[in-house]
């Protein structure tokens, strides 16, 4: 059997500060070789993002967020959902997933969010403290769902961690 193709996205701009979160943890998920994960990076998600997702058997993305409470990371199963305010360059992962369905006319390959919380977002910030740590508990959650992904897993990671990630409201 076959490893499913695994793709991340993550979203970031390095030199924002905490918003670095999401390109720092796809430079570990690079460095430690996952076979069958495909990483896309970019300063923010867009409606080409949906074609990113074509053959995919799980898809991860992978933000920084904002807002205080909880262990610093989110992680949760999310499913699509229609952009209903004005047209944007910058989308929710729910909207990408929705734009996927509607250009393949079928559903979404399951899709997640690993959201980490920081609070330092202007341009030329470093990282926070509270951002570091975040991104080390998320480093954790990353190994352990890449090293054999699998749908059952990472469904029961969700419920293991007990953080629902279906909010945009605090993503960066």
């Amino acid at each position: 059997m076959s490893r499913p193709a695994v793709v991340v996205i993550g979203v970031g701009n390095p030199s924002r500060g905490d918003d670095a979160l999401g390109p720092l943890l796809l430079d570990r998920i690079e460095a430690a070789g996952f076979g069958q994960v495909v990483i896309r990076r970019d300063f923010q998600l867009q409606l080409e993002h949906a074609l990113d997702l074509c053959g995919a058997d799980l898809v991860l993305f992978v933000d920084a967020m904002t807002g205080e409470g909880d262990d610093g990371v989110r992680f949760g199963e999310i499913g699509p959902k229609p952009n209903l305010g004005a047209l944007s360059h910058a989308l929710a992962p729910e909207v990408v997933l929705d734009v996927y369905q509607r250009i393949e006319s079928r559903s979404p390959p399951p899709a997640f969010v690993l959201a980490m919380r920081g609070r330092s977002f202007e341009l030329g910030d470093g990282l926070s403290e509270l951002a570091d740590s975040a991104l080390g508990v998320g480093w954790q959650l990353c190994e352990e769902l890449l090293r054999v992904p699998s749908l059952e897993d990472w469904r029961e990671m969700t419920r293991r961690i007990g953080h629902a990630a279906n909010r945009r409201g605090d993503y960066s």
